[in-house]
């Protein structure tokens, strides 16, 4: 008896939460309502473009490897993502670039790793964001509806991610940048370019190999990405993260 009481009452507590699940939003539609943002990820280089190299690092591996980690970070958050790349395969500039109004993105983030010279002690974290969008972005924004987002959301998406990523790190913060990069310029979207720090310098480049870290750097710019688009209000934009 007392053992078909304990089945009755765990079926009845299996309906109780099955009924109180279906009554609770997921996580994602409490975050972000009914239009879930998707972000564009990008993992810088690829193929026969290895990026740089320097202290045992070769930074289209590191890139992709920190562009997977946020990745996980953004779903976790319950931000769509597109992968530019998953795997060692090149994509020309224009190609990262356009996935961005393909998909209708919220905001686009290019990932990679900043050189200056061999043995040279330059260290932190900078973002980059352009000032004047492409003919290209402009036209794909235009036929979204999104041309004033698309070319004034940068300097705030960049300054957001900046500051997250290195309040996450400790890195220092190199601040941010305006530059006309491709991939930047060229998205229908705010979209920005992480350089996630040196590898010619010995000491960043120890802490870039270590996995604990690279998981710092992409929750710090999962964050900043996650803020930026619930101020803009979480719509269907694509956020795509740069490292260059």
């Amino acid at each position: 008896m007392a053992a078909f009481l304990a089945l009755g009452g765990s079926a009845y507590s299996l309906v109780w939460l099955e009924q109180r699940q279906a009554a609770e939003p997921p996580a994602s539609l409490r975050l972000w309502g009914e239009r879930v943002p998707l972000v564009v990820v990008d993992a810088g280089h690829g193929g026969h473009d290895g990026g740089a190299v320097a202290n045992g690092v070769v930074e289209k591996n590191l890139s992709l490897d920190i562009a997977k980690r946020l990745k996980r970070e953004l779903e976790a958050a319950g931000v769509r993502v597109v992968m530019t790349r998953s795997g060692d395969r090149f994509l020309t500039l224009d190609e990262r670039a356009a996935l961005a109004g393909v998909h209708g993105a919220a905001a686009f983030v290019s990932v990679h790793l900043n050189t200056s010279g061999e043995g040279s002690e330059a260290e932190g974290i900078e973002t980059y964001f352009s000032e004047s969008k492409g003919l290209s972005a402009r036209l794909m924004a235009v036929a979204g509806g999104g041309q004033e987002r698309a070319e004034e959301g940068g300097a705030e998406f960049a300054a957001t991610v900046q500051r997250l990523v290195c309040e996450t790190t400790r890195a220092v913060s190199r601040g941010t940048k305006a530059r006309d990069y491709a991939v930047v310029a060229r998205a229908a979207c705010p979209a920005v370019l992480v350089e996630c720090g040196f590898i010619t310098s010995e000491r960043e480049s120890v802490r870039l190999k270590q996995v604990s870290y690279r998981d710092q750097i992409a929750d710090g710019i999962a964050r900043g990405v996650v803020l930026f688009l619930q101020t803009q209000g979480g719509g269907p934009a694509v956020v795509a993260a740069v490292a260059k």
